[in-house]
This record gives structure tokens, sequence and C-alpha cells, in this order.
């Protein structure tokens, strides 16, 4: 084979191997952490970013309950949360509560209607206090959930500034 050849075959076979690499999360690990993982290798800004949802509390009360509102699209919001108090430098850090996130969502309002979109904040559940393993794996579970917070929305309907957004 021509040298050119080999060197370019060394190459995808080196970015294949390292994608492959990426791919599958270290053991133990789900996924998710190894998405972190990979997010964090490629950028320490995308490592500070973390994917959560909200439901709105008005859907477990209908008919199908909580089983009907994880299938009702229309009533969930998918966001993104930093923390910020991670990106400030040192000097700022004292400003920013480290449990406080700053998010980005959208909800889907289904029938063909525009989205919403917001901009609050949330509490991380992960940075609260307390290191009892029962306490600690709820926090794990609740760091993917938004939990309430003040956000601005901006809708089909206008803009308004909501003291509590699910």
């Amino acid at each position: 084979m021509p040298p050119t050849m080999t060197r370019t075959m060394g190459r995808w076979g080196t970015g294949v191997l390292l994608l492959a690499a990426l791919a599958v999360p270290a053991a133990g690990q789900t996924p998710t952490e190894g998405a972190d993982s990979v997010a964090t290798a490629v950028s320490p800004v995308l490592g500070k970013i973390t994917p959560s949802f909200s439901i709105a509390p008005r859907v477990m009360f209908r008919r199908r309950g909580a089983r009907g509102a994880m299938f009702d699209y229309a009533k969930q919001t998918v966001w993104l949360s930093t923390n910020v108090h991670d990106l400030l430098p040192t000097g700022a850090k004292p400003f920013w509560p480290s449990a406080i996130r700053l998010s980005a969502g959208r909800r889907g309002m289904g029938s063909g209607l525009p989205a919403e979109y917001m901009i609050g904040l949330d509490l991380d559940a992960a940075r609260l206090p307390g290191s009892h393993p029962v306490w600690v794996h709820a926090k794990t579970l609740l760091h993917m959930i938004r939990l309430p917070g003040p956000a601005i929305v901006v809708g089909p309907t206008g803009t308004r500034a909501l003291g509590l957004y699910w």
C-alpha cells in the first residue's frame, strides 16, 4: 500500500477506536454517566451541562395519573442546566451559591402549537448537604429532575415571569 494510504487508515482507525472507547461507559457507569464523561473530556464547559426534565404537577391529577404524565409530552419540559458556580473564576465564586443552577428549557405545547422557551434558576439536588447512603441515592435521582424555581417564559402568548415554574 502507498504510504499515504497507510497514514489515512491509521488516522481513521485511531479515530474509530477513540470513539468506541468514549461511547462505552466505564465499568459501573450508567450510559448517562458515560456521556457525561465524554462531554467532560470534550470540553470543560460541556461537562458542566446537565440535561433534566420537569412535568407540570397538574398533569399528575388527571385521569391517567403519573403514568399518563410520562407520555403526555405537551406537559413536559426538557432542560439544559449548568452549575454556574463551577464555571466562574475563583474570585467570583463567593457571589453565586453552588446549589443554584441556571437552566434553559423548552416545552412543546402539542397539537401543532408553538413551543414555549424558558430560562430560570433551579436547585441542584446533588449539592444539597448530607451523606447518608439513602440520601445520596435520592440526591442522584433528583439531580435529573428540575426542581421548581423562578423562570422567565417566552411563548406564543408573550413573555411572563413566574415565581415557581415546574
